[in-house]
């Protein structure tokens, strides 16, 4: 492939919009690699204090696993069902020649995609959905940041003359 640059890709259209829920009151939020978890949590949160009934967390290939993270993590911050969907997207490379006489190349490759629906209520949710798993027992949230290392560590010695 030396000898060829790559120009472009075509994703195919797999239509994970409004999958596992009916509501409009949805936000959607897409992970990716580079993107810290914390800006995403911070941003999530942030949409249910403004009023939104549901977040959809999407990823694809290598941020699946920080997507999950990121879920887990609001799951322990306020009760939330939760509906994962996993599908695959065909991607198609395109690749132009870097010299004359040579074709113009296209390589198929599918990638991993996993959408993550998080809702407050279960109005407009398929609870018999095989993703559906429902808000964790109330022992198990903690919500607001618990770094207690405020007072502690940081200036608690006190010399007295």
């Amino acid at each position: 492939m030396d000898k060829y640059k790559l120009v472009g890709e075509k994703k195919s259209d797999n239509s994970l919009d409004n999958v596992g829920h009916d509501s409009d009151d949805v936000c959607e939020v897409k992970i990716t690699q580079q993107g810290k978890p914390k800006n995403y949590i911070s941003y999530a949160m942030n949409l249910f204090a403004n009023g939104a009934n549901s977040v959809v967390l999407k990823a694809m290939g290598r941020a699946i696993n920080k997507a999950v993270t990121i879920a887990e993590i609001l799951k322990r911050k306020m009760p939330l069902h939760q509906i994962t969907l996993l599908t695959s997207s065909e991607i198609i490379d395109i690749y132009e020649p870097l010299e004359e006489g040579l074709d113009v190349v296209e390589s198929k490759r599918y990638v991993s995609c996993m959408t993550i629906t998080l809702s407050i209520s279960s109005e407009g949710l398929d609870i018999e959905n095989i993703g559906y798993q429902p808000p964790l027992p109330f022992e198990e949230i903690q919500p607001g940041d618990l770094n207690t290392r405020h007072g502690s560590e940081m200036g608690s010695t006190t010399k007295v003359i």
